[in-house]
């Protein structure tokens, strides 16, 4: 029995190694443990308006509107962990969300990845025709390969055709995406709209929890 007891051990070691590299193959957090579902929900009732906009500025980035004849631009890419969801579901049912649904809502889609568009047109621009959809629009997302969402959707922020009260057409374009298929370091991001425009940006998903 003893004589087995290195073999053992350089078995016990081997195992914990690979268990260690499982747990740290991921980007960001994930698979979240109780404790960040817990502090990303307390992220979200902060009223420090300084805290949330340090966390936001590295998972959204901004782009100006273009100069030329172009009358729809992407006006933020946005990259949604499954924590920063949370940290999102908080704040838009700020007065009735309880810890308890934040691990509820977590555990229905602990994989979730988000990237999400926003497309406007130009305020001079008078829109006409059916609402935008995701086919005119081609995101691209990729490590060192091409990474292929889940699917496609679009869904609308403000439309003329639905609220006399929106004066612009703006929309989100959403790719689906689960953890799994991210790994560690940058995620870069590729959008072209319809009319031609190729936006690009990139994510350090290591700097993202």
């Amino acid at each position: 029995m003893l004589g087995r007891l290195p073999r053992m051990i350089r078995l016990g070691a081997i195992v914990f190694s690979v268990c260690l590299v499982s747990q740290t193959a991921f980007a960001f957090n994930y698979p979240l443990q109780p404790e960040e579902v817990r502090n990303a929900y307390s992220l979200g009732k902060t009223t420090n308006n300084e805290e949330l906009i340090k966390f936001y500025n590295r998972y959204v980035h901004y782009f100006p509107a273009p100069t030329g004849n172009s009358s729809i631009y992407v006006q933020s890419v946005e990259f949604r962990t499954p924590y920063e969801q949370i940290v999102l579901r908080t704040q838009r049912n700020l007065n009735t969300y309880t810890t308890f649904q934040a691990d509820e809502d977590y555990r229905a889609n602990p994989g979730l990845v988000v990237v999400r568009t926003i497309v406007a047109y130009k305020t001079s621009y008078n829109y006409v025709g059916p609402q935008p959809t995701a086919e005119g629009f081609k995101i691209a997302v990729s490590q060192k390969d091409a990474i292929e969402p889940q699917k496609i959707t679009t869904e609308t922020i403000c439309s003329p055709l639905l609220d006399d009260r929106c004066t612009v057409m703006t929309f989100a374009v959403v790719a689906w995406f689960d953890a799994e298929q991210f790994a560690p370091g940058t995620a870069r991001i590729k959008i072209e709209t319809p009319d031609g425009q190729t936006i690009r940006t990139k994510f350090d998903l290591d700097k993202l929890t």
